[in-house]
């Protein structure tokens, strides 16, 4: 897929967000034609920064927004940013089970960035290679 393709979603930050953008995520990047692994393996990902943001970014009784814009970089892949304007939480040396998200998340893409200045920006890049990419036939001579 050439030209601009991109993906811009706003949501009430509670438990109920999560799934619809990762559901509007993994149809996006089934436009692209990237392979159904990697198609899982960022929606992975970004849900868990999505689920980050949900839990940890506003109090119960005043939920602020949740943003995801997703888009094609001709030269760096799929690049993800979700944004929230509450406070990061940092979990090193958190609670035991707690904190595994972001380790998730850099395990899964290539560079993770995490901008705490107004809210919460975190941009995610992955490499993206489109399906008929990794399935072309090969031509013998």
């Amino acid at each position: 897929m050439n030209g601009t393709c991109e993906l811009r979603l706003n949501r009430t930050a509670c438990l109920a967000s999560p799934r619809p953008l990762r559901h509007a995520l993994g149809a996006f990047l089934a436009a692209l034609e990237l392979d159904e692994d990697l198609r899982t393996d960022i929606v992975t990902a970004v849900g868990e920064t999505l689920a980050n943001a949900v839990e940890h970014a506003y109090a119960r009784d005043e939920p602020g927004p949740v943003e995801l814009y997703a888009r094609r970089d001709e030269d760096l892949g799929v690049v993800v940013d979700v944004f929230d304007r509450g406070n990061f939480l940092d979990r090193t040396g958190g609670s035991p089970g707690r904190g595994r998200g972001l380790r998730i998340v850099r395990a899964i893409a290539r560079s993770v960035t995490i901008d705490t200045a107004e809210g919460t920006h975190v941009r995610m890049v992955f490499d993206a290679t489109p399906r008929h990419e990794l399935t072309a036939p090969q031509h013998r001579r």
